[in-house]
């Protein structure tokens, strides 16, 4: 994951991204597209908690962003430790239905760290959940002579432009594609197409049917969201 910290925004997006990027320079188009398997693709402005959450509906040709507002209330603790030749102070919070241990440094005067884990008096250099499902630790700085542009990837991703929904239309919207996971791809389906699904040749539209209940259950099973309390509450 990237943590990037410009003079005006603070944006947090996976190294995927600028692999492709890197990519699409190199041959002057957009050849490599990376597409966010962690779903916390975030851009919010410096010093501010409002958060812009970039996100996607797997198969579906379609970018959202919504806003959250996200205060996280920091206990500051005593202890303390050196790590790399930085002074680290802990902190905890409960946050997003989690419990969080966070690691700051006053070494560092910038009150921002991965995610939406800001607002301490120093940079976040480590934090977990107490289930050690989401574990974000330091791994090295590069200070770069200007803002890097995420425009092409970030606030649009590549060809789609981001349409603004708020929360309730997000759940709405993965509610649906639950229900009906390949109700467009069946809609759309041509007999001269080439779809391979879990290694299965689709030759009909028919055939889409006997997937559903399966992508289902995978939704089921891999889902595990860092924010609990703003879990899709799949039937």
């Amino acid at each position: 994951m990237i943590l990037d910290i410009n003079p005006e925004e603070v944006k947090f997006y996976e190294s995927g991204f600028l692999v492709s990027d890197s990519l699409n320079i190199l041959h002057g188009g957009t050849s490599s597209q990376h597409t966010s398997q962690s779903g916390q693709t975030i851009i919010r402005k410096r010093n501010s908690n409002k958060n812009k959450n970039y996100v996607q509906i797997m198969m579906m040709p379609y970018y959202y962003v919504f806003e959250t507002e996200d205060n996280i209330q920091w206990k500051v603790e005593a202890d303390t430790k050196k790590i790399n030749n930085y002074n680290l102070q802990k902190a905890t919070a409960r946050f997003g239905g989690r419990n969080w241990t966070a690691w700051f440094t006053p070494d560092i005067n910038i009150p921002e760290g991965p995610y939406k884990f800001r607002g301490l008096p120093g940079m976040v250099l480590y934090v977990e959940d107490d289930k050690k499902d989401f574990v974000y630790s330091f791994s090295r700085n590069v200070n770069l002579p200007k803002t890097y542009n995420t425009k092409g990837f970030l606030e649009k991703h590549y060809s789609l432009d981001a349409l603004t929904i708020d929360f309730k239309k997000w759940v709405k919207l993965n509610l649906e594609f639950y229900n009906d996971p390949y109700a467009r791809m069946r809609t759309d389906f041509q007999p001269d197409w080439t779809v391979k699904i879990d290694g299965r040749q689709i030759k009909s539209k028919e055939e889409f049917a006997g997937l559903t209940k399966q992508t289902q259950m995978n939704i089921k099973k891999y889902y595990n969201p860092i924010e609990l309390d703003k879990a899709i509450p799949y039937p």
